[in-house]
């Protein structure tokens, strides 16, 4: 007897609105970690001029950053009301079912925080219990979200480059690696402040390698299957590395000596195509391979709202979110010093 099976290529789960969000929101909890180990690290809860500054602008980009991303997942997830069966439908074995909850609370922990910080900032009150809270809080919000946004991923057997502990880890650090140059980039102004971010991006980078070594090197399906893509695609996977040696030397150079505007905007560049290629790769790419037959499930960027649109548009989104809380908080502080000011005069007249 003869047996024909059959089989066609499978259409992927997953569609660039789920790159845009994992990018989003791994720039927000990295941010706010640093954010808040600012706030971790100064004496008494007292910041020194540079951590405040730094904290400051490390808030204005997370909260830039959780604006965009529950917008992407809620466009990956096709159908809006499919967020409101998370929670009528609760499930505890799924961790999308515990990112329902965590996302929200990272949210609110976000912009708490930064309105507290915003506060404290106008009335020239340090109010040092409630930000050290407040950004314990939001650490710990962060792992959250790290952990389930890891999970999801890591927990598929289909797909075996998945299947490890160390994909959360390293999608963080991949993140984490952005945040320095884009402060560095905000704070332009003040190159002062460049040496110290250059050092937190130095060992951001030397962890990511490290982390990437200790992955590739194991003894398990995902360890063969990232050795084996490597192999297979030498060109693909040399990109990420370029783009990291390119990261460590400038954040060398930027150790030594204050670097040009034009230069900080290209370690930018250079930063974020990092963090979203390798997102673009793992989520995207893994998925055109075949998982329970032999053939490949292949995949054309289409120009719509499910494709090269939609990764436009959510940058877009970014920068107007950027420039529109830049400028609130800009006007607002110059709001409350001319008010300042005035109430000055006239106690003095």
């Amino acid at each position: 007897m003869i047996r024909e099976i059959l089989a066609r290529p499978q259409d992927i789960a997953w569609l660039p609105w789920a790159v845009q969000y994992f990018f989003f929101i791994g720039l927000a909890c990295g941010a706010v970690l640093f954010a808040g180990g600012q706030r971790m690290l100064a004496r008494r809860g007292v910041l020194s001029a540079q951590q405040s500054q730094l904290e400051f602008a490390a808030l204005m980009l997370a909260v830039t950053a959780v604006v965009v991303a529950p917008l992407a997942l809620n466009a990956d997830l096709h159908q809006p009301a499919r967020v409101w069966h998370f929670y009528v439908h609760f499930t505890p074995w799924s961790w999308m079912s515990w990112g329902s909850l965590f996302l929200p609370l990272f949210s609110l922990c976000v912009v708490g925080y930064f309105l507290a910080l915003i506060y404290s900032r106008l009335k020239a009150k340090p109010l040092p219990r409630l930000l050290s809270g407040l950004a314990l809080l939001g650490a710990l919000s962060a792992i959250s979200i790290l952990l389930y946004t890891g999970r999801e991923v890591s927990v598929l057997r289909a797909q075996p480059l998945w299947f490890s502990w160390w994909l959360p880890l390293f999608i963080f650090l991949t993140a984490c690696q952005s945040i320095p140059p884009l402060l560095a980039m905000w704070l332009w102004r003040a190159p002062q402040y460049q040496p110290s971010l250059a050092g937190w991006q130095f060992a951001n980078l030397a962890l990511l390698a490290l982390v990437t070594l200790l992955w590739a090197s194991g003894d398990n399906p995902s360890a063969q299957a990232l050795r084996q893509w490597a192999v297979q695609s030498p060109l693909t996977a040399a990109f990420p590395l370029m783009l990291w040696l390119a990261l460590f030397g400038l954040a060398l150079l930027m150790w030594n000596k204050r670097l040009p505007v034009f230069v900080v905007a290209i370690q930018v560049v250079v930063a974020l195509t990092l963090c979203w290629s390798v997102r673009w790769l793992l989520l995207m790419q893994t998925q055109t391979l075949p998982k329970y037959n032999v053939l490949a499930n292949p995949y054309s960027l289409p120009l719509g709202s499910e494709g090269l649109l939609a990764i436009i548009g959510t940058f877009g989104l970014w920068v107007a979110a950027i420039i529109a809380i830049r400028e609130s908080v800009r006007w607002l502080e110059q709001k409350v010093s001319g008010a300042n000011r005035a109430e000055g005069e006239i106690h003095h007249g």
